[in-house]
């Protein structure tokens, strides 16, 4: 599996292309904004986008969404509980992102769907919510990419709209912690990490 990691717009938002290694097919994570170096990278990689993944609904994830999807293609896919939040941001977050431009409905919704192929593989959801009511990870081989769910050695805001600290912690708990030690953990912002680094070291998960 390929991975190319870019940080776009002012709150630095790590935004991931996938491609399997037997596909030019790719999936796009959280283009949240600077769309033309979203597709710049994907194009010169040569590869064709397939699906449009956001972790959650606000503004630094689905900034880039409506431009990416015009240009290079690609089915959106979003949790219906983000879906108001990511048409209807608050003004502060869409004054952070210079160029914002509200996201289009999903092409489906993440509720219900298990997984997608991309290529011969699969992309598993995780619907884990607390930072918001629709918080969704993405599961592939040892690696998962967690939004603003867990952070290395934070994890994500609550005291937004729709957060719910206790929630999230749960989720986090319940469906990541659990996951092997070796997991490598992709967030929406910031450094890498794996599953294991956190149990021993994020100070928001000690019980």
């Amino acid at each position: 599996m390929r991975l190319t990691t870019l940080s776009v717009g002012g709150l630095r938002t790590n935004c991931y292309i996938l491609a399997p290694d037997s596909s030019d097919d790719c999936a796009v994570i959280d283009p949240g904004a600077d769309p033309q170096q979203v597709i710049v990278a994907v194009q010169s990689a040569g590869l064709i986008v397939r699906l449009i993944l956001c972790t959650h609904g606000h503004a630094d994830h689905t900034g880039g969404v409506a431009t990416l999807q015009e240009a290079a293609g690609g089915r959106f896919y979003l949790h219906s509980s983000d879906v108001a939040y990511s048409l209807d941001p608050p003004d502060w977050l869409e004054m952070a992102l210079e160029g914002f431009v509200p996201p289009p409905g999903p092409d489906a919704e993440l509720q219900g769907i298990r997984g997608l192929l991309l290529g011969d593989e699969e992309i598993e959801f995780i619907h884990t919510p607390g930072h918001t009511p629709g918080s969704t990870c993405f599961r592939v081989d040892d690696m998962v990419f967690t939004g603003d769910t867990l952070f290395r050695e934070s994890i994500g805001r609550y005291d937004l709209p729709g957060g719910d600290g206790p929630q999230e912690l749960e989720s986090i708990h319940r469906l990541l912690l659990t996951l092997d030690d070796s997991t490598r953990v992709y967030p929406g912002h910031g450094p890498a990490t794996t599953i294991g680094h956190e149990k021993l070291n994020n100070p928001f998960l000690r019980q």
